[in-house]
């Protein structure tokens, strides 16, 4: 009997693979060869699932984003009552930076996809999905609600802080992945959540 296989656990197992070649040589090593021994299969076994190098990081930051959001999910619905509205807000952006393994491997995945240039069809709209998710979390800030999140908020204060809040965890990402020895995880935490005061009371200053 022909063996039965799960080609989607496959696939997830292929994606796995990459983001270890990434955390354990960068980048530039990863190539179908290299993620096929990193599976333990051949080529030809691999090509069956992705027949080229970019379809493979693609699929790679695609599942990436998928458990960013699962794990959004997990910390909203895990959030204490007794938490303050920035510990909220930094719980949830904070999934979103390399803090940990697992979120290193991811972003190092994303950071080689970002090269693929015109094989990246979904750039565009990866940048507009984040700036819904940091315009959510200043709104939550400045107690304004978003009622739709796919357009600029009605009050600017709140888009103008999403901008920076946006570009402050880009860079927050960024210094770990770099200088992972000079911004610790421990650090950037802190000075996320410092951030996130100054833009809780600037809002609050401005009649947000």
């Amino acid at each position: 009997m022909p063996k039965i296989v799960d080609h989607e656990q496959r696939r997830l197992e292929l994606a796995e693979a990459l983001w270890r070649v990434i955390a354990d040589a960068g980048p530039d090593a990863v190539s179908i060869r290299s993620v096929a021994a990193e599976a333990g299969l051949s080529t030809g076994a691999l090509r069956h699932y992705f027949q080229t190098r970019e379809e493979l990081l693609v699929f790679a930051m695609r599942l990436a984003e998928a458990r960013i959001a699962d794990r959004v999910r997990a910390r909203t619905a895990a959030q204490a009552p007794g938490e303050t509205m920035v510990e909220r807000v930094a719980g949830l952006a904070e999934q979103l930076l390399p803090l940990d393994e697992t979120r290193m491997a991811e972003y190092r995945a994303w950071e080689a996809a970002g090269r693929l240039g015109e094989h990246d069809t979904d750039r565009e709209h990866r940048w507009h999905e984040q700036r819904r998710f940091y315009r959510r979390l200043v709104a939550a800030l400045a107690g304004a609600p978003v009622e739709d999140p796919d357009r600029a908020h009605p009050d600017a204060r709140v888009e103008e802080w999403s901008e920076h809040l946006h570009t402050y965890v880009d860079g927050l990402a960024l210094q770990l992945a770099v200088t992972p020895s000079v911004v610790g995880p421990d650090g950037v935490r802190a000075r996320l959540r410092a951030f996130l005061g100054r833009v809780e009371a600037a809002l609050a200053r401005t009649g947000a």
